[in-house]
């Protein structure tokens, strides 16, 4: 578990699941992600129940809490200790803590925590180019876009472009302190 004011990232918990079917719903949050199609509460709940119990060893999935409540998640995906890298992914599904800061603060902490723990060199995150706060969050805490992928997904239907930014160990480190016990070693 780490935190920053009032923000903690933690691992995420069976009882987190219900929370996270109801924002499986939520249109605007698809839209903005591309979560995949909904299924049955069943199977939903099978799925996560997996993840939480056994999560898979390429995947870091923790909760977003502000002041006690659950309002997100966010996921270091695919991650490679061979290869040394991640991909990031993070949803602020609560409306009322959407640009306060909160994302930007738990993914700070989900970063460190991958560099710092999991000894990574890199981070990148995959953005449709129509999710503006998203791509605003992470070139604010120091994302570079590395490119576009043209075409590169089918959302809702029609081909669309991923935006490609990525952020090196040493960048981070530069621009964010480390709140882990120890921090990173120099």
């Amino acid at each position: 578990m780490l935190t920053a004011g009032d923000v903690t990232v933690r691992p995420m918990e069976l009882d987190d699941i219900p929370l996270l079917h109801a924002w499986s719903k939520d249109l605007e949050i698809e839209h903005e992600s591309g979560w995949a199609p909904w299924m049955s509460r069943a199977r939903f709940d099978r799925r996560y129940e997996e993840l939480v119990r056994e999560p898979p060893e390429d995947l870091v999935l923790l909760g977003i809490q502000y002041r006690e409540a659950l309002v997100g998640y966010v996921e270091l995906a695919g991650l490679s200790h061979w290869e040394r890298r991640a991909a990031l992914g993070f949803v602020v599904a609560n409306r009322a803590v959407r640009r306060q800061g909160v994302g930007a603060t738990a993914v700070i902490l989900a970063m460190d925590y991958g560099f710092s723990r999991e000894d990574l060199d890199r981070i990148y995150a995959e953005v449709y180019p129509f999710n503006l706060p998203s791509l605003r969050l992470l070139e604010g805490i120091g994302f570079q876009r590395e490119g576009v992928l043209r075409q590169h997904e089918v959302h809702q239907g029609h081909r669309t472009d991923v935006v490609v930014l990525g952020m090196l160990r040493h960048e981070f480190y530069a621009r964010h302190p480390s709140r882990l016990p120890g921090g990173w070693p120099t």
